[in-house]
C-alpha cells in the first residue's frame, strides 16, 4: 500500500512539471516617453503582481527587454512595469490585446506550451513600428493659482501618473506653462500637478472636458493626431477668466443721435451688436461687464452695431496701431474695473479737449482724371485710407465732409482718392502744407467750429484763385514778398486793357481790391492793418488771370 501512495506522488508531481510552460515576454521601450528607469519587469497573476520578481534584461541594448519565465496557469493576466511599480503600462480598454476586470484593463493570453510572445512596444498590443506618435503640446494658464510652486508637470496614464516625468516650462514668465510630448495612446487620461504631486488639479466629474473612473476625475483626450491644447486654466476645463468692467463717456458726444453703445474687440470677434453696454442712471456713462481671459485684446465703443465706431489718434497713451487700424488696448492680468473715458478719447470728459467740427472741401474741377470716391486722411483719423469718404451732393465736383476734432490741435492732412490709390502731391514750402521728413502734408489748427473753403486739389487755395501761370512770366512783379507791410505791384500790357487787383487770405476772404485801365500798373498796397499770414495776389487783366502768393510776416 505504501508503495502505491508513494508511485501516486511521484505521478502527481511528474504531472506538475509536465504542466509548467516556458513563456517568452519581449516589451519594445524605444517609444516610452515617461521618464528615466532602470529596469522592465513583468507583473501579473502567476506573480502575485509582483513588481520586482521577473526581471527582464536588454543584453544587447537595442530598447528591447525580455526574459522567460515559466508559468504553470493555462491564461495568465499581466503588464509590464518599471523599478518595483514606480512606472507601469496604462492599456486601452478594448484593445485586441487586453482583459478587463473589475475595473482593471491588462495583457491577457492563453498558455497552450512553451511560447515567444510577440514583440509589443510599450502600452500598445502591436509592434513600435507601427505605432503612430502623435505630438501634443499642453498648455495651462497658473494665473489664478493662489499657492505656491516650482515647477509644473503633465501626469497622465502616459507616463504612469508620474509626478516629475513630462514638466511644463514658462519661457516668457507670462504664468503660462507649456510642453510638447510625443504620445503612442488613441486616448489619454491627465492632470496637471506640481512639484512631484505636492498638489494636483482637483477637476469636477462631469465637466466637459474629465472622464470619471474609479472615482477618479482626469482631463480626457482622444488622441487622434498632433495637436496644441488651448491654454486652459488650473483646475478647470477653460480659459482663465476674469471680469472686466467698460465704460464709456457719452455726454459729450456731438456726432447726432444714437440708440445703445456697444463694446466690440478681439475677443467677441468684432461682431457688432453682441456686447450692448447699458447707462442705467442715465448720467451719460455707458457700461459693461464681460468675463474676458487673461490676455492682450483690443477694442473699440461703437454706436448702433456698426452705424458709428471710435476713430482713435494713432500714438495715444491706450491705443496700439497694426497696419491701418488704431483700437484701444488692454492688458487683462485680473478683474479690472476700466474708468469712464470719453468716446474718441483716453481720457475722461473732464479732461478731454472741446472738439471743433470741421467741414472740409476739396475742388475736383480741375482734376482731369477718373476717379470713384473721395476720401478725407489725417493725423485725426489714423491716415486709415477709405474710413472718411467725402460727398458730392448737388454735383458741383466740391466734395466735403464735416468731422469733430479736437479743438486748438493742430493736425495734417491730404485729400486723396479711392482710398489710396492717388493722393495729393506737394514740393514742399506752400503756405498750407508742412514738410516732416519725404511727407508734405496739409496742416490745419482747429481753433472753433470752422467751414473751410473748398480748396482745389493740390493747391492752397480755391480753383477760382487759380490763375493760369505765375504772374513773374509775365512781365509782372510784386515786392518785396515775403512783406512786413506794404507791397509794390507793377505791370507792363502789350495794349490798353480793363482789369483789377484783388487780394485774399488762405479762407478766400476778400481783404483788398481796385480797378485798373490802360497799359501800365505801378501801385504800392498797404498791408500793414492785415495779420501775419499767408495771402493770395490776383490780377485779372481782360480774358487773363495772373496770381502771386504774398507771405506777409510781422
Amino acid at each position: 500500500m505504501k508503495k502505491i501512495f508513494t508511485l501516486m506522488l511521484m505521478v502527481a508531481s511528474l504531472g506538475g512539471l509536465m504542466a509548467q510552460k516556458k513563456v517568452t515576454f519581449k516589451v519594445d521601450m524605444n517609444q516610452f516617453t515617461g521618464g528615466s528607469f532602470t529596469t522592465v519587469y513583468v507583473s501579473g497573476n502567476f506573480n502575485s503582481w509582483s513588481g520586482n520578481s521577473n526581471a527582464l534584461s536588454d543584453a544587447d541594448a537595442d530598447g528591447v527587454w525580455e526574459g522567460t519565465i515559466n508559468i504553470t496557469d493555462d491564461s495568465i493576466e499581466y503588464k509590464f512595469t518599471m523599478d518595483n511599480w514606480s512606472k507601469q503600462e496604462n492599456l486601452t480598454q478594448g484593445s485586441s490585446c487586453t482583459k478587463t476586470t473589475s475595473g482593471y484593463t491588462n495583457r491577457f493570453v492563453k498558455l497552450t506550451g512553451d511560447v515567444t510572445l510577440a514583440k509589443v512596444c510599450f502600452e500598445s498590443c502591436a509592434a513600435c513600428s507601427s505605432v503612430t506618435k502623435k505630438s501634443i503640446t499642453f498648455n495651462v494658464n497658473m494665473k489664478q493659482y493662489s499657492g505656491s510652486y516650482t515647477n509644473v508637470y503633465v501626469s497622465g496614464d502616459f507616463n504612469g501618473w508620474s509626478g516629475n516625468s513630462n514638466q511644463l516650462t514658462d519661457a516668457d514668465g507670462d504664468k503660462i506653462y507649456s510642453g510638447t510630448f510625443d504620445i503612442t495612446r488613441d486616448s489619454i487620461e491627465y492632470k496637471f500637478s506640481i512639484d512631484n504631486w505636492a498638489g494636483d488639479e482637483k477637476l469636477t466629474s462631469g465637466s466637459t472636458c474629465t472622464k470619471t473612473t474609479g472615482g477618479y476625475t482626469n482631463r480626457f483626450l482622444k488622441v487622434t493626431g498632433s495637436k496644441v491644447l488651448p491654454n486652459v486654466c488650473w483646475g478647470s476645463c477653460s480659459e482663465c477668466t476674469n471680469d472686466v468692467t467698460f465704460k464709456v463717456d457719452m455726454s459729450k458726444y456731438t456726432g447726432g443721435s444714437f440708440t445703445t453703445v456697444y463694446v466690440n474687440g478681439s475677443f467677441n470677434g468684432w461682431c457688432g451688436n453682441c456686447n450692448p453696454m447699458d447707462d442705467a442712471d442715465k448720467n451719460g456713462v455707458w457700461e459693461v461687464k464681460l468675463p474676458l481671459p487673461q490676455d492682450s485684446i483690443e477694442y473699440l465703443f461703437t454706436l448702433d452695431g456698426w452705424n458709428v465706431a471710435e476713430k482713435m489718434k494713432s500714438g495715444s497713451s491706450c491705443t496700439k496701431t497694426t497696419g491701418i487700424y488704431t483700437n484701444r488696448f488692454l492688458k487683462i492680468n485680473g478683474a479690472t474695473v476700466l474708468n469712464a473715458v470719453c468716446f474718441e478719447s483716453c481720457e475722461s470728459c473732464a479732461n478731454t479737449k472741446p472738439k471743433a467740427n470741421v467741414t472740409f472741401k476739396v475742388d475736383m474741377s480741375s482734376y482731369k482724371n477718373t476717379f470713384t470716391a473721395v476720401n478725407l486722411n489725417g493725423s485725426f483719423n489714423g491716415w486709415c485710407g477709405t474710413c472718411n469718404p467725402m460727398t458730392d451732393a448737388d454735383n458741383d465736383k466740391i466734395y466735403e465732409i464735416s468731422l469733430p476734432l479736437n479743438a486748438l490741435d493742430t493736425f495734417e492732412y491730404l485729400f486723396t482718392l479711392d482710398g489710396w490709390a492717388v493722393k495729393e502731391t506737394f514740393k514742399g514750402g506752400e503756405s498750407c502744407t508742412k514738410t516732416t521728413g519725404s511727407f508734405t502734408n496739409r496742416l490745419l489748427t482747429a481753433k472753433a467750429d470752422t467751414t473751410l473753403p473748398a480748396f482745389c486739389w493740390e493747391y492752397c487755395g480755391t480753383c477760382q484763385s487759380m490763375g493760369n501761370t505765375p504772374l513773374s512770366t509775365h512781365g509782372i512783379s510784386v515786392y518785396p514778398n515775403p512783406a512786413q507791410s506794404n507791397i509794390s505791384v507793377s505791370a507792363v500790357f502789350n495794349s490798353g486793357v480793363s482789369g483789377n487787383i484783388s487780394i485774399s487770405d488762405i479762407l478766400g476772404q476778400k481783404v483788398y481790391g481796385s480797378a485798373f485801365t490802360g497799359n501800365a500798373v505801378n501801385t504800392t498796397i498797404d498791408m500793414g492793418a492785415l495779420k501775419a499770414g499767408v495771402y493770395m495776389l490776383v490780377i485779372t487783366a481782360g480774358e487773363q488771370t495772373y496770381r502771386e502768393q504774398i507771405i506777409l510776416n510781422k
